[in-house]
């Protein structure tokens, strides 16, 4: 199923509303959270870790606007989606594709499971190292949003409400687990991917991932150029067989995965050596 571009004069405004809406529902549930039954709490945390992955997407949108405002809210509810070094290990990752240092890109034959948690912890780390900058310091930004995240998970511990502690560690657990998955769809089988004319991302065509996750599915045309809004992305060639919600089931049971990835991993890189030769 192809997707098209839609291109509204309220298009702007859908991740603004999304992010609002996304941050008053965490807020209902925390709440709701105190006096929940266990199981009914279960249910809150799986469907808010869920919610808060998609919200990514928006909020991802958002840190690349030029509005202050904007960026600054994306930075604050980045650190309640339980990605508090998003920005800088998102900026890392744009300067440095291709290189798992940096989180995100998986070589070919690394499941899911063994990937997402190392992933965030290398992208937490690369953003945390001084050498990661030009500048030889670490933005005091990063370390604001570090303490906002850390202030979330400590102050109802304090208030006595460890239930909504727990609550903000499980939804961010599984956000994260998505997130970083998400990521390794994206760039599965392209470690060390260099160069003007390197593949270095998987694109998503499939109408109904891009329009829930406002064309992050477009990510090829995202990477060669971050600032472009979303609504103005297009595929490339190198796609998914499938959207999002259909890859994230087949990437959890990893030898389908395998079965379907490694073969188009494999075809992409001969056709590009093929190339190479003809030039």
């Amino acid at each position: 199923m192809n997707s098209t571009q839609f291109e509204r004069p309220t298009a702007p405004q859908i991740p603004c509303w999304y992010a609002l809406s996304w941050a008053a529902a965490l807020g209902v549930a925390a709440y709701k959270s105190i006096t929940a039954p266990w199981l009914q709490f279960i249910g809150s945390v799986i469907a808010c870790g869920v919610l808060s992955a998609t919200a990514m997407a928006h909020l991802h949108e958002l840190a690349h606007r030029s509005s202050v405002p904007w960026r600054a809210f994306s930075d604050v509810a980045l650190a309640v989606a339980g990605y508090p070094h998003y920005r800088y290990a998102h900026e890392l990752h744009h300067s440095h594709l291709g290189n798992p240092r940096f989180g995100s890109t998986a070589s070919i034959g690394t499941s899911s499971w063994y990937h997402a948690g190392p992933s965030y912890i290398r992208a937490l780390r690369a953003s945390l190292d001084p050498i990661s900058y030009k500048s030889r310091t670490v933005p005091r930004r990063l370390l604001v949003h570090l303490f906002v995240m850390l202030l979330l998970l400590t102050t109802p511990l304090i208030l006595r409400a460890w239930q909504i502690s727990m609550f903000i560690f499980g939804y961010a657990l599984i956000s994260a687990f998505i997130v970083e998955t998400v990521g390794y769809m994206q760039h599965y089988g392209f470690v060390g991917q260099t160069g003007s004319d390197a593949v270095h991302s998987w694109d998503v065509d499939f109408w109904l991932s891009n329009c829930l996750l406002v064309n992050n599915g477009y990510h090829g045309i995202h990477h060669d150029d971050g600032k472009t809004p979303y609504s103005q992305l297009a595929p490339t060639k190198t796609t998914l067989p499938g959207g999002y919600f259909h890859m994230l089931w087949l990437s959890l049971v990893p030898p389908l995965w395998f079965s379907v990835m490694d073969r188009r991993v494999r075809v992409l890189s001969k056709r590009r050596r093929r190339q190479h030769v003809v030039i």
